[in-house]
Order: structure tokens, then sequence, then C-alpha cells
């Protein structure tokens, strides 16, 4: 074969050197060049990176623009205790508290100060871990304040456009791999140097997200100086799915896998810190197992609240809100609350002040219009005290209470009957509702009358004043107990609902009726589960009853008290069997298709003992 000729060396070596300059320009153009901050903003990052809730607050901007509370101070504190010196935590916050916001910046806060180097979150599934992953990494590239506090990190990540084989190619400034990595499952910050040559506390740290019932065990990475990382920080978010929750053998394996294989992630020889924000779905599940302090105590949990205390009008003026609420709308019932605002705060305590959505006065109106619009879902999602739901509850339509029809005749009074009450109902826009029963040994009841009072001097005019409004209510009151005196059923005894009325006008007619209508009355107030306990006024003379009292403060003035909602269960379940039966409750003959609607309008949905009360919704 003929030698190369001068001409085709030269073309040969022009070939070497531009091969040399494509390769020497590509790595060139892979190089990522980081600026450290001024003095003085390494100053303010070393003065934030002291307070996990100030740095937070800085960095997280909008998403914490209201106040903690004192249960986020108190999570937050115990949190930032497992971050820097280890431990397990647990905590329940109620829905929108803002639980996942604090932990996906706790997150970041521990990869970017390098208090802890390889953080694994872990929720229900992979999808929903991987979520988190995603938010670090959007913060990591977008955020303006962490840029200006943590280059030698954004620099980098802005750098790959978010595109994994930008991130695989990537060289720092002396040619080596930055270390850098993305992907669905996998953060990975990169390893730079400072201009001193040092390394930064964050270098190389992970972020991994798994899902509870994945491959999990024996997670592990080699560093580039050749030492192998095991998991040092575990965030558990949610890790149990509403399906997971309602089974028991699903919640022993996730306890299981927690206990086991998440707790052992560290080694042999190190106990990992941990933390687990949660929500108490039932009684009983996953989250309820390690907020419980006698079988978990290590994991030091935290069960918070939406509301602490109900106001006292929770089964007055808040049940006319909630019809308000329902029929015309928030607008409406704001009005209503506006009004009577002093009144139905009273009594009340909401644990974040705060909290309050657009069109809403107050934190209690937010908390009242979620209980409106959730349910029984409240109690689970805002309360963290799930009701359960079973056996106790009782099935009724306006067709099973119709049926309850019998051939006796509107005003006939039963054979068996020993006593007749008259209860009513005060709505002084409106009427005076009037139910009249015959009552038998063994609870047998049967209703012999029902109906409204609705002619004059009602309604009261809403520009009434309060001693008008008295007076209305007390000669209104007057006129309609001489008509259930006429009744062929008369009554033995009218209750009257003093909660609907100005205070102490009920309470005023009850001891003048026998006068007046020739009755004799007693004015009651029924309160929900969350406000019914006896008086602890020592001044006033208590008797006690099923579920009720009887006040006395004077021959004059005197009161019942009853646990409306034991009472409204009774009469649930009087419904459900069969007229005549012990504990049953009948109709006379005829149509009653509005009657049984209104009886239905609030059923028991579930009841349940939490915290040593029975609880009814």
């Amino acid at each position: 074969m003929a030698g190369l000729i001068d001409t085709d060396k030269a073309a040969v070596s022009q070939s070497v050197k531009h091969a040399r300059l494509v390769d020497a320009s590509r790595k060139l153009a892979r190089i990522i060049r980081h600026t450290d901050p001024a003095p003085k903003i390494k100053a303010q990052r070393t003065r934030l990176e002291k307070s996990l809730t100030k740095w937070m607050m800085y960095h997280g901007g909008e998403a914490f623009s209201s106040p903690f509370c004192d249960d986020h101070k108190r999570c937050i504190a115990k949190l930032e205790r497992s971050i820097i010196t280890g431990g397990t935590f647990a905590v329940a916050m109620p829905r929108g508290h803002g639980k996942s916001t604090i932990f996906k910046w706790a997150v970041l806060f521990c990869l970017l100060t390098g208090r802890r180097k390889y953080v694994v979150v872990i929720a229900a599934t992979a999808e929903y871990a991987q979520g988190i992953i995603e938010f670090c990494r959007q913060q990591i590239q977008e955020s303006d304040s962490l840029h200006e506090h943590y280059p030698h990190v954004t620099t980098y990540a802005r750098a790959t456009d978010g595109k994994a084989i930008k991130a695989k190619f990537q060289l720092r400034a002396d040619g080596k791999t930055s270390g850098i990595q993305w992907s669905k499952t996998t953060l990975v910050l990169p390893e730079v140097l400072d201009a001193s040559g040092k390394a930064y506390t964050s270098n190389g740290a992970i972020l991994e997200g798994h899902g509870l019932t994945g491959h999990i065990r024996g997670r592990w990475k080699d560093t580039k100086t050749g030492k192998t990382l095991r998991p040092d920080f575990v965030l558990l978010d949610d890790p149990q799915s509403r399906e997971s929750a309602e089974s028991d053998s699903q919640c022993n394996m996730r306890e299981r896998i927690i206990t086991g294989d998440v707790l052992g992630l560290a080694g042999p020889r190190k106990r990992i810190a941990a933390v687990m924000a949660c929500t108490i779905v039932r009684k009983g599940d996953l989250a309820a197992r390690f907020l419980d302090h006698e079988a978990h105590p290590e994991w030091q949990g935290e069960t918070c609240s939406l509301v602490r205390s109900w106001p006292d009008a929770q089964d007055t003026l808040w049940v006319e809100y909630a019809s308000l609420y329902k029929t015309f709308g928030l607008e409406e019932a704001t009005r209503y609350y506006a009004e009577h605002r002093a009144e139905m705060d009273k009594g009340s305590d909401v644990s974040w002040k705060e909290r309050v959505r657009n069109g809403e006065l107050s934190a209690i109106q937010t908390a009242e219009n979620l209980l409106i619009e959730s349910g029984d879902q409240f109690w689970a999602e805002y309360q963290n005290e799930p009701v359960k739901h079973g056996v106790t509850l009782y099935s009724l339509t306006p067709d099973i209470v119709q049926s309850r029809s019998t051939d006796r005749r509107g005003g006939e009074t039963p054979e068996w009957t020993q006593t007749i009450v008259a209860a009513m109902d005060i709505n002084p826009s409106y009427a005076l509702t009037t139910a009249v029963l015959a009552f038998g040994a063994n609870q047998v009841a049967a209703v012999l009358w029902y109906g409204l009072f609705s002619s004059a001097p009602l309604p009261v005019p809403k520009e009434a004043t309060e001693i008008e409004k008295r007076r209305i209510i007390y000669e209104a009151l007057a006129i309609h107990g001489r008509q259930l005196a006429a009744l062929p059923c008369r009554p033995n005894q009218w209750v009257i609902d003093g909660g609907g009325s100005p205070e102490g006008t009920v309470i005023q007619f009850a001891a003048n009726a026998p006068q007046s209508c020739g009755l004799q009355a007693a004015c009651c107030f029924g309160r929900g589960w969350k406000m019914y306990r006896p008086t602890s006024k020592a001044t006033y003379r208590v008797i006690p009853g099923e579920q009720l009292h009887r006040v006395i403060e004077r021959r004059d003035r005197q009161w019942m008290i009853f646990n409306a909602d034991y009472w409204r269960e009774i009469a649930q379940r009087g419904w459900t069997g069969e007229p005549g039966a012990p504990g049953s409750c009948s109709l006379p003959n005829g149509s009653h298709q509005d009657f049984c609607a209104q009886v239905c309008r609030e059923q028991l949905r579930g009841k349940d003992d939490i915290g040593g009360r029975t609880v009814w919704v």
C-alpha cells in the first residue's frame, strides 16, 4: 500500500484537530459554574437555617401567608427536633390545615441544609410519593429565594431544563460530573465545591419516593467517594388509602411494614428518624394506631382538631343558620350570622382563627359551613374523630313513618294512655309548631294532633325592638295555649323549646301558663352531645333524669335541659317499631306526607364512644 503523501497527512491532522475541538466544545458546553452568594446573603441563610419555621416562611412565600396556630407551632417543633436529633413523630391535622405543605418544605429543608443526606418519602402509593419529588424539583428550579441562597444547587438544577439526559452528562468547573440526577422516583443534588475548594453540606443529598407496599427494603446508594449511604430520614405521607383504612388485614400489614421495613432502612446499627403525616379515616385504622400513645408511644402522636369547643348556640341559632344555608345559600346565611354573631360565637374555640374562606366572616363560620357541606365525613376529615358506622344506625324514610298510621282518628286518645304531652318549637319569623302525643307504659307513644299557629300576632317583624319581640311571642303562646287546652286530647303537660326566643321569655310564660291558658307548661332547652352537661352553678338546684335535668333557680324560674341527640335517637327508633310495641310511635289514620318528611329531615348516620363520651351524628 502506497504511503501517505503530505496532502493526506495534512488532511488527517486537520480532521483530528477538528474532532478534538468538537469534543472540547461539547465538554465545555456541559460545564456549569455557580457563584456563591454575597456575605450578607450567606449570613441571612445561616440565620434562617437555625429555625425550620423561619426558613419555611421565608422560602415558602404565599404557602405560609397566614400565621401559624398553636397546633402548627407544636407540630413543627416536634418535626424539627426529629430532623435534627432523630426520633419518630406522627401528626394528624384537619384537612386544609397545610399539613402536606409543611412536610414538603421540611423535606427541602433537610436536603438543602444538609441536615439529612438520604431522605425517603413513602406514601400510600408510589404516584403520591412522586408528587413530593416533583414539588421539590420544581422549587429548586424555579424559586428565586432558593436560588439566591443555594446557587450551588439551583444553578445546576436550572441548567438541566428538567431533562434527565442533561443532568446525566452535566459537568462541574473541574470537568468532573456534577452528580445531579433527576427521575420520577429519585432526586440527587449536585456534588460541587465552593471557591475555596470545600464541599457543601448538601452535596449528594438524595430524595427517593416509594409506595408503602412497594419494594422499600434494603435501600442504599454508593457515593462518588465510595461511601455507602443508607436512608437517615423517612417521611410517611398519608401511608394509608381509604380502601386500606377500612380493612383490618391491610392495616395490620401496613403496620408491620412500617415497624419492620421502614424503621429498619437505616441499617442494623442505626435508628432512623421518621415522621408521619396522617388522617384518621376510622377508629382503629393505621393512623389511629400510630397516634395512640399506648399502642405506639415511640411515635409521639399529635392529634389536632379544627374545632376545640362548639358554640353555646350550636343546637339553636346554628340550626337555623344551617337551614338558611341549605335553602337560600351562603349570602343569606352570612347575613343571619352577621346579625347574631356575638351570640353565635359565644363558647366556640377554633384551633386556627385565620382559617376563614372567602365570603365568610370567621373561622367558626367556616367550620360550621364545612360541617354542613361534608356531613358525617367532617368528623374524620376535620376533627380526626371519625364516627363509627354500623349496627347502631336506623334506616328511616317518610314511607316508613307513614306506614305507622293506624285506624285511630286524629285527636282520639288510645285506651292505654297514661299522660298527654304537647311539645312545641318557636320560630318567631314563621310560626309555633306543635305536636301532641299520648304516652303509655313501656314508652309506647302515639301522635294525637299536630299543627302550626301562624296567625296574629305572629310573625315578629324584623324591625321589632327586643321588648316588642318578647311581648309578641308571649301573646302568641297565650293564644295558642288556649287552643291546645280546647283540644279533645287536652295535654297534661306542655313542653316549650326556649331556644328560639329572647332569653327568659318562655321561662316567664311557663311560670304563668296555668293562669293564662289553664295548662301546666315547662320551658326546655335541647343540647347536642357536644354541649349537654348538668349545670355547674352552685346557686341552682338540679334534679337529674334520663339524659336530662331540671334546673330550679327559684319557684317562678325553672327549666329543663335535655340531650337532644340521645332523645332524637329514641324517637327514630320508635318509628321503626310496630305500632303498640314497647318503645314504638304511631300516627292517626290519613296522609301525613309533610309531617313524615319533617321527621326524616335529620337522621342518625353515626354513633360511637369518643374520649369517654357518646357521639351522635
